[in-house]
């Protein structure tokens, strides 16, 4: 699955009709209005990059690090991560 991931972020960087938005922010919006591309990553960033028991999956970040896209903390609380960002070439996608 990590494989699909950055496949699907490879895709959105590729993909000429993703645009990097003004905010950078590619998951504005609601689900339905995100391009398919990015509802993809969405999706299998939630199963890969967050465990069972609702944790970071720190050796996926790794994995995705060496991709070249670096997962960033977006919101959090005192349990620790609410969301995550991976950084892509045409912005970021909020996950979580």
């Amino acid at each position: 699955m990590m494989n699909e991931l950055i496949a699907a972020l490879k895709a959105i960087e590729s993909d000429p009709t993703v645009t990097r938005p003004e905010d950078g922010y590619l998951t504005d919006g609601t689900y339905d209005e995100l391009h398919p591309l990015v509802q993809n990553v969405v999706c299998l960033a939630d199963e890969e990059l967050i465990t069972n028991k609702g944790a970071c999956n720190w050796a996926a970040h790794q994995t995705l690090k060496l991709a070249g896209f670096l997962v960033t903390c977006g919101e959090r609380d005192s349990f620790g991560w609410l969301s995550g960002v991976i950084h892509t070439k045409k912005g970021m996608v909020v996950y979580g």
